[in-house]
C-alpha cells in the first residue's frame, strides 16, 4: 500500500504548483460528513495489498461501484490525529455474467490516523462492520466453500487504504473538500469462528479508486 502512496505523491508532484509550501499545516478540519463515490475490481488477498501494494486483477474479472456515507463522531481522540466516524454502504456488484448482479449494504465504524508523507497530508484508515449481500458474491462463494464447505450472505466487513486532500497534492485550495484515495474492500467469515457468518472461512477482496467529498 505504501507503494502507491509514493506513486501518488510522485505523480501528482509533476503537476503541483511551484510555489507550494509543504509542511503547512492541514485546515478545514470541521467538516463532519462525506460521500464517497468508487469503483473497483475482484483483487489479491488483503495482506497483498497492504504489504506489496498488489492490485493484480483476480481472473473472474467481477467488479464493484459503490457510494459510501460517513458521519464524524471523534475528532483527535485523546488529543492523538485519530479521528472515528460511522458509515454505510452501497455497493453494487458486476458479476461477469457468471451469477445475476446485486447490491451488498455494509455499516461499519472508521478510524483516520492523519499523517504526513514527504510533507503532504494524508490519512491511513480502517473500517470494521459487518457486510450483508442479497446474493453471495461468485469469487466469494466459490473460495469460502473450498475452504469451509459453505458460504454466507452474511459476513465481517473491513476496509483499508489512505487518501490525501486535492488540494494538498496540486496546492489548489478549492479542491479542500475532495480526496483523493485507494482502498481494500474485504468480506470475510472471521476463521469459521462466528455463527452469524455461518462458520465460513475465506472472503473476497475488492481495490477501487475513490473521490470523497467532505461537507
Amino acid at each position: 500500500m505504501f507503494f502507491w502512496i509514493e506513486a501518488t505523491i510522485l505523480a501528482f508532484s509533476l503537476f503541483r504548483e511551484p510555489d507550494l509550501t509543504l509542511d503547512k499545516p492541514e485546515t478545514h478540519n470541521s467538516e463532519k460528513n462525506s460521500f464517497r463515490f468508487y469503483g473497483g475490481y475482484e483483487s489479491r488477498p488483503l495482506m497483498s495489498f497492504v504489504v506489496l501494494g498488489d492490485i493484480r486483477y483476480e481472473y473472474h474479472h467481477t467488479s464493484i461501484s459503490g457510494i459510501d456515507f460517513s458521519r464524524k463522531i471523534k475528532s483527535d481522540f485523546n488529543d492523538l490525529p485519530l479521528d472515528f466516524s460511522l458509515g454505510m454502504s452501497l455497493v453494487r456488484y458486476n458479476e461477469n455474467n457468471f451469477q445475476k448482479n446485486h447490491n451488498q449494504y455494509n455499516l461499519f465504524l472508521n478510524m483516520h490516523y492523519k499523517i504526513k508523507r514527504r510533507g503532504i497530508p494524508l490519512r491511513l484508515f480502517i473500517g470494521e462492520g459487518i457486510s450483508f449481500a442479497e446474493r453471495v458474491p461468485y469469487v466469494e462463494g466459490r473460495e469460502t466453500r473450498r475452504l469451509s464447505g459453505r458460504d454466507s450472505k452474511v459476513m465481517n466487513y473491513l476496509n483499508v487504504g489512505f487518501d490525501f486532500r486535492l488540494s494538498d497534492l496540486t496546492g489548489h485550495d478549492s479542491l479542500h473538500n475532495i480526496r483523493l484515495g485507494l482502498s481494500n474492500a474485504h468480506r470475510s467469515g472471521a476463521f469459521k469462528k462466528i455463527k452469524l457468518f455461518n462458520y465460513t472461512q475465506g472472503g473476497s477482496d475488492f481495490v477501487s479508486l475513490f473521490l470523497e467529498y467532505d461537507f
